[in-house]
């Protein structure tokens, strides 16, 4: 059993530098801090309402994370999900012949923790997590953009149909109508997993900015959407704070703004309005 998406993972060559956006610009709290000795990092969870930000950066230059970051730079590392029990979730996957990198489970920042290969997930590196102490739930910024959790996590996949079945079995997912999502130029289907949700997406031209993503990186994390108390408050904060954002469907019932990724250490992060704890819908202009 699967509870929720428990964080998204952005490696930073710089933890300092990175928590001056992601603490002090967007005004996400810093729930955990530690250095990880068998992962080679020193990492912090940043909790909202429901979800957490983690933030990687490399300790170890032998390590897989330095290595990440010399190969593709900052950005998206990992998805993690919740689980009550992270032994039998690990279990049932080496029953099922998913490709694992743990055996069995280790101590990590989120609590009993073990990884699946990315060839399990269409290549998202997925992270299993049992919180040893009960999840945050930190009232809602009083400043910032007030982030209230994660609305979705993007994910860019060649074949939609094919990488929801996977989801869906792997993670005991309901998988929604695929519909068109014209801000990605592309094709995209929800798959709900325990509270939280994930957004497959998957090109309809290859010039799309799906597409682009898939010609230069592959199957993986695409980008990671947060729910925010006051969106419009939000978008005057980043922009006080300098932060440049681009806005889908501005007078729509769900308008989604992008980050410039060059401001948050390379990662395609997206607000939507937190009055939704589902998908942003595409806009409808």
């Amino acid at each position: 059993m699967f509870t929720r998406v428990h964080h998204v993972a952005i490696v930073v060559r710089s933890l300092e530098q990175a928590l001056r956006v992601y603490r002090d610009v967007l005004g996400l709290p810093v729930g955990k801090r530690a250095t990880v000795a068998d992962q080679g990092v020193h990492a912090a969870l940043l909790p909202m309402g429901d979800g957490e930000i983690e933030l990687l950066e490399p300790a170890d230059p032998a390590g897989g994370v330095a290595r990440f970051v010399e190969r593709k730079g900052e950005g998206l590392h990992h998805l993690c999900f919740e689980t009550p029990d992270v032994a039998a979730a690990l279990a049932r996957a080496k029953a099922a012949g998913l490709p694992l990198i743990d055996q069995s489970p280790r101590p990590g920042l989120a609590g009993m923790i073990a990884f699946l290969h990315p060839r399990a997930s269409h290549g998202v590196l997925v992270e299993l997590a049992q919180p040893v102490s009960p999840p945050a739930h930190p009232d809602p910024p009083s400043s910032g953009v007030r982030a209230v959790g994660i609305g979705t996590v993007y994910l860019a996949v060649k074949e939609l149909a094919a990488a929801a079945t996977t989801y869906a079995r792997n993670f005991q997912g309901e998988v929604a109508p695929p519909e068109e999502d014209p801000r990605f130029g592309a094709m995209q289907t929800g798959v709900s997993i325990g509270s939280s949700r994930v957004t497959l997406l998957s090109p309809a031209n290859p010039v799309s900015p799906v597409g682009c993503f898939l010609a230069d990186r592959g199957e993986g994390l695409f980008g990671v959407c947060l729910r925010v108390a006051d969106f419009g408050g939000a978008l005057r904060h980043l922009d006080e704070a300098g932060i440049s954002t681009e806005v889908h469907g501005r007078h729509a019932a769900m308008p989604l703004a992008r980050l410039d990724p060059t401001q948050v250490n390379g990662v395609n992060l997206f607000l939507c309005s937190g009055a939704s704890n589902g998908l942003p819908q595409p806009p409808s202009g």
